[in-house]
């Protein structure tokens, strides 16, 4: 049994110390996340980060995975089969083609509570303003829904915060569980090893 925590930007991820979680799996992050921490594996889809990212030369130190990496960046294509996917799920597609059997969602807030734009980087270059609406999250959800039948025999966590939408689909599939943002910090808090 492997973890993998796949990271997106929502708000409720500020719940989470992130250095915690490098210890007791392995760490997907996504797009803007590079400013501010170095996860095992960065993934981002939109080109205009994702070429940021491989001009700060990040890409030349850290796994970085892009649909078109640039020659000589050391940046990595994605998994073909998921390559148009948005970055979170891509991410995780990533790990679950790693061979990681435990698949956490966190910061994966997919939508809102409050009307506006849920991301931890809102108002910073190539991210909407905080006052901005959400981003529709139909195609986010529906990726995470094929990984999910693609790979049945791994199990899904979607670590749900505050900030959270609630997202019916998830209920209804069997190798998906819900968790409080509350239950995981425990389990990553007690955990004497990789969870």
């Amino acid at each position: 049994m492997s973890a993998a925590f796949i990271l997106g930007n929502g708000q409720s991820r500020l719940a989470v110390d992130l250095n915690k979680l490098m210890a007791v799996g392995t760490v997907f992050g996504c797009n803007g996340l590079y400013r501010d921490f170095t996860p095992h594996c960065l993934v981002a889809t939109d080109r205009p980060i994702a070429e940021e990212i491989q001009n700060s030369g990040y890409a030349q130190k850290h796994r970085f995975h892009t649909r078109k990496p640039i020659e000589g960046s050391g940046a990595k294509f994605l998994v073909k089969e998921y390559k148009g996917f948005s970055s979170g799920p891509n991410a995780a597609a990533l790990a679950l083609v790693d061979g990681h059997s435990d698949i956490y969602l966190i910061g994966m807030d997919l939508g809102t509570t409050n009307g506006m734009f849920n991301n931890i980087y809102a108002g910073t270059q190539f991210y909407k303003k905080e006052l901005d609406p959400p981003t529709f999250p139909g195609n986010w959800i529906n990726q995470v829904v094929t990984l999910t039948k693609d790979f049945e025999s791994r199990q899904f966590w979607r670590v749900e915060g505050p900030e959270s939408a609630f997202v019916p689909q998830f209920n209804k599939i069997p190798n998906m569980r819900i968790l409080s943002m509350d239950k995981f910090l425990e389990k990553v808090n007690t955990a004497r090893g990789p969870l």
